[in-house]
């Protein structure tokens, strides 16, 4: 009974310190955190295209899939992080005060 007692208050532990590491973390930080998965994701994914082969038919459907999947995921992130409607925005706004 006493080993039972111990893991539960080790278990109520971990889910405070969990709860404390959500309610530290911001949304910016969880879309950074999301982007970088994304990219390096995709960077796994085309690696794993080089090295694994594919059968010859099913080449040309991989490869649309995979493309149209990965390119709007990694051209959606980088579009959020390098677009210019963010800088025209503030633009904008200064030039209206």
């Amino acid at each position: 009974m006493g080993s039972w007692f111990d893991s539960r208050r080790c278990n109520n532990y971990k889910i405070n310190k969990m709860g404390e590491f959500f309610r530290k973390i911001s949304k910016s930080d969880i879309r950074n955190i999301l982007a970088v998965i994304a990219v390096v994701g995709a960077f796994i994914v085309l690696y794993m295209l080089i090295v694994t082969p594919i059968p010859e038919t099913n080449k040309d459907t991989v490869n649309l899939a995979l493309g149209f999947v990965l390119g709007g995921l990694v051209g959606g992130v980088s579009g959020f992080y390098f677009g210019a409607s963010k800088t025209e925005t503030k633009e904008d706004n200064s030039e209206k005060h």
